[in-house]
């Protein structure tokens, strides 16, 4: 896509980050009392002067920012909030209040995303004090978000309720079947079954509701074992390298004991997770400082793996 000349206008950068924090054009439409088509044109104008897509988007699937989306989501908000002094909107009072933020993550998330935030969060963002919650289920997601029990969750989940308000499908996460190369070997020679290996899955604290279980349920394979839960994924691999189990883990940790022979994949294809993030509508403002951080993050070590 070729970058045309032209300025984009504050109404678009309105409508896009409407969009962007919506995780849909009909929600967006209907927060801004104007038609989907209008909204269409709008993001289709400002991706044309921009010279990129801002959003990745198939007929009957939620549009999902693309990594120049996210880059651009915080550009937009920097510029809308310098405007409004100029626009006569006033700066939010409870951005100088001390606000508590509930966050829901799961551990590794916290290790991967939060972790790595917590200096700048400190530093820049010196009213807000970041409490974790447990995750819960997907089904109870909206309930503890209209609630607020939850300000903001930042989930790695099987299908997510897409319909939820202030959601965010950041990206697809593969997941893999991995085993220990004997354990390869023992199934290439015929001399065990897929269905008698010992499966150990990580309980994602309640967000993923056994999702993992039923994928393999749905890949034919039906463990004659009971399958075992546990809390940490890193301790799950070590016990899978020593050829004690298998296991179903993200392809994002399991990479580079793959590459370094540690690990072998097998079975068939399954359907990835998702990473999403999404934001109570009761949240006081100042959550949206910290849920651009977390965005803009991923989008950082996205960029770089």
């Amino acid at each position: 896509m070729r970058r045309q000349a032209g300025d984009f206008t504050l109404r678009q950068l309105d409508i896009f980050v409407s969009v962007a924090r919506s995780g849909s054009f009909a929600l967006a439409a209907d927060q801004l009392g104007i038609s989907q088509p209008a909204v269409s044109d709008h993001m289709s104008t400002l991706e044309r002067h921009l010279g990129y897509k801002l959003f990745d988007r198939r007929r009957g699937t939620t549009p999902v920012l693309t990594r120049e989306g996210f880059e651009m989501l915080q550009r937009a908000e920097t510029l809308l909030s310098a405007s409004q002094p100029l626009r006569g909107k006033a700066a939010p009072r409870d951005a100088e209040e001390k606000t508590t933020i509930r966050l829901s993550l799961g551990d590794r998330s916290r290790d991967l995303f939060l972790r790595s935030l917590m200096a700048r969060i400190y530093t820049e963002l010196p009213n807000i004090e970041v409490q974790i919650v447990p995750a819960v289920a997907p089904g109870q997601i909206a309930a503890a978000l209209e609630k607020r029990d939850i300000d903001l969750l930042l989930y790695t989940i099987g299908r997510p309720p897409l319909r939820l308000p202030n959601i965010h499908v950041l990206g697809d996460v593969p997941i893999l079947l991995v085993g220990a190369p004997e354990t390869l070997h023992l199934l290439e020679t015929g001399r065990l079954a897929v269905e008698d290996l010992q499966f150990i899955l990580p309980d994602f604290g309640g967000a993923a509701e056994h999702w993992l279980e039923r994928q393999l349920n749905a890949a034919g394979i039906r463990p004659r074992r009971a399958v075992r839960y546990l809390d940490f994924p890193d301790v799950i691999q070590t016990i899978v390298e020593e050829g004690l189990g298998v296991s179903i883990l993200t392809e994002e940790q399991v990479a580079p004991a793959l590459a370094e022979g540690r690990l072998v994949r097998f079975g068939p294809e399954l359907e990835p997770m998702r990473r999403i993030i999404a934001r109570s509508p009761r949240a006081p403002r100042a959550v949206d400082a910290l849920e651009q951080l977390l965005i803009t993050e991923i989008s950082r070590q996205l960029r770089h793996r």
